[in-house]
């Protein structure tokens, strides 16, 4: 009978103002980078990819909300259709970065209430 091997993925969400990526990299072993619209920017996001790139850490995208005042933690009432686009675009900056630093986007975990309000609508869920 073979072993089964077992791990635990420990994730970290990251590119949002906090200056201890760095460190944190050698202990985790996946990223939720954020997009831009709670936290991050286009050079943060870079700058994590190829963090995640040199440490072998499995790259996340972290959309959110257009909520950068209240950094994605305020609920929004948006259509389906605005959600799948807003969550889009930040997926496809995401692929666009990875691309250009030899990467690949391996997940997407939503933000804040994003997050939390598509936990409990299926149609919210749906859209992402």
């Amino acid at each position: 009978m073979s072993e089964i091997k077992r791990t635990i993925d420990l994730n970290c969400d990251m590119g949002e103002g906090m200056e201890n990526e760095f460190q944190l990299m050698s202990f985790i072993s996946s990223a939720n980078i954020a997009c831009g619209f709670h936290a991050g920017d286009e050079a943060t996001m870079r700058r994590l990819i190829r963090l995640c790139v040199q440490n072998h850490v499995a790259i996340g995208a972290h959309p959110s909300f257009p909520d950068r005042p209240n950094f994605g933690r305020v609920n929004m009432k948006l259509p389906a259709s605005q959600v799948q686009d807003l969550v889009t675009e930040q997926i496809r900056l995401m692929v666009q970065l990875c691309q250009e630093e030899g990467a690949m986007l391996r997940h997407v975990k939503p933000h804040g209430a994003l997050y939390n309000m598509a936990a409990v609508d299926l149609s919210l869920a749906n859209a992402i």
